[in-house]
């Protein structure tokens, strides 16, 4: 059974990547140098007319992202191609949904972060950037056949400290902790209106936080490289504590 899901699983992360790899979005975002884009650091590209002030704050807040993740998990080896978009005009061509304000596109090839810097800040960043470091770190198919999208993200909320995600979990309550745990696909995940799915955001945080207490911050690199080399999620991380018996 466990051989059969991880097929599933397996079929559904490799239609992921090829649907995008079609998609004019990745066709932009891969040939970003050829878009009207100049390399402002190592990896990270910007509109050739951007103004040098708005550049600046882009790579200011890029290191103050790197930072917090160093305090928190160990310092960062992820150099994804970042791509810094002006407007949600430019956002929306590179791969932005609405006015979603950044995005790691993870994909067998390589990741790229996608930051609309009309609603940017070092939150944002941070909460991309350790997506990025997670897939660097087990490589696209173990992430996506190991990985639940709940950890994931609970993890990446860890150092996003918008309002809506820094939310007090005894208010979010034992059973939706709890039933975050059942969301491990993205299509679970994002199901719903934008308040469940921000419920879920919220819940992930919680879960994911539960998680982190029995595996400090500091060894998340190291449990993820046990998943590289074979173990499974629950033996990593353990199963859910607050799932009955």
């Amino acid at each position: 059974m466990k051989t059969f899901v991880k097929l599933v699983l397996f079929a559904s992360a490799l239609a992921v990547p090829v649907r995008a790899l079609c998609s004019s979005a990745w066709v932009a975002r891969a040939f970003v140098g050829a878009q009207g884009y100049v390399q402002i650091d190592d990896g990270v590209y910007a509109a050739r007319d951007l103004p040098l002030e708005e550049r600046r704050r882009a790579l200011t807040a890029l290191r103050a992202a790197r930072g917090r993740i160093a305090a928190t998990f160990g310092m960062p080896v992820a150099r994804p191609t970042t791509i810094i978009a002006a407007d949600d005009r430019e956002a929306a061509r590179l791969g932005l949904v609405g006015n979603v304000p950044g995005t790691a596109f993870i994909s067998p090839l390589r990741t790229e972060v996608v930051l609309n810097l009309a609603h940017f800040s070092i939150d944002v960043t941070a909460h991309e950037l350790v997506h990025a470091e997670v897939a660097q770190r087990l490589g696209f198919w173990t992430r996506a056949v190991k990985l639940p999208v709940w950890f994931d993200e609970g993890v990446a909320v860890q150092l996003d400290r918008r309002d809506p995600y820094l939310i007090d979990c005894g208010a979010v309550g034992a059973q939706r902790i709890r039933d975050v745990r059942q969301l491990t696909t993205v299509r679970r995940f994002w199901h719903g209106d934008r308040g469940r799915i921000m419920r879920n955001y919220q819940a992930a945080r919680c879960a994911a936080a539960e998680v982190l207490e029995r595996h400090p911050p500091r060894t998340l690199y190291a449990s993820l490289a046990r998943l590289t080399h074979g173990e499974e999620f629950d033996a990593v991380f353990g199963p859910d504590p607050a799932s009955p018996r």
